[in-house]
C-alpha cells in the first residue's frame, strides 16, 4: 500500500533567515542517536528567545535521570555549529558540572561533537551534511515557538576545485 505522507522540511530559509523545525530535528536525532549512544533514551530540543535547551533522558551511574543543557550564542562557521554552554542541570534542577556533558559526548561517534570544557564551547561538525566551500556566519539565533530562527550574516560559497570520485572504475 502506498502512502502520500511526506515529512515536513527540516530547514526553511528566506532571504537571510534560516528556520529549523525543532519537531523534525527531535525526530531525526531520536532516530539517529540511540543506535550509536545507548545511554541516551530520548532527546528533546526547545528554547525561549536566544536560549536553546537540549534535554535528554540518560542513565547516570545506573540511575535514570533527565539532564538539561542550556546553550546560547549559536554560531555557524565553515560548516561547524558552535554554542556557549550556559548551564547543565540534572534531576530536581540541581546544577551539574560540565564534565557530565563531556562524558556523554565521548559516546557520540568520533569527531561529530566536541566540547571545550574550559571555555564551555560546544562544536558540532556539519561537514557531512553541508557542501564544501560554504562560509556563512550566524548573526543571531532565537527560538520562536517550535522553530529555531538563525539570522545569517553575509558569507560566501566557493566552488569545489577537486573533481568528485568517478562513479565507474575506468581500469
Amino acid at each position: 500500500m502506498s502512502s502520500s505522507l511526506q515529512a515536513r522540511p527540516l530547514v526553511i530559509w528566506d532571504a537571510f533567515t534560516l528556520r529549523l523545525d525543532l519537531d523534525m530535528l527531535e525526530l531525526w536525532l531520536n532516530r539517529e542517536l540511540p543506535p550509536k549512544v545507548d545511554a541516551i533514551e530520548r532527546l528533546r530540543v526547545g528554547g525561549d528567545g536566544e536560549i536553546v535547551e537540549l534535554s535528554a533522558d540518560l542513565e547516570l551511574k545506573g540511575f535514570p535521570a533527565r539532564v538539561t543543557v542550556r546553550l546560547r550564542d549559536l554560531r555557524l562557521y565553515r560548516r561547524f555549529v558552535g554554542a556557549f554552554v550556559e548551564s547543565v542541570h540534572g534531576p530536581l534542577g540541581i546544577r551539574l558540572p560540565i564534565g557530565i556533558v563531556a562524558h556523554f559526548l565521548d559516546k557520540v561517534p568520533a569527531g561529530l561533537v566536541r566540547l571545550d570544557e574550559d571555555d564551555r564551547i560546544l562544536l558540532v561538525d556539519l561537514q557531512r551534511w553541508l557542501p564544501g566551500g560554504i562560509d556563512v556566519r550566524v548573526r543571531g539565533a532565537r527560538c520562536v515557538g517550535r522553530w529555531l530562527e538563525l539570522e545569517l550574516a553575509p558569507g560566501s560559497a566557493a566552488p569545489r576545485l577537486t573533481a568528485p570520485a568517478p562513479l565507474i572504475d575506468e581500469a
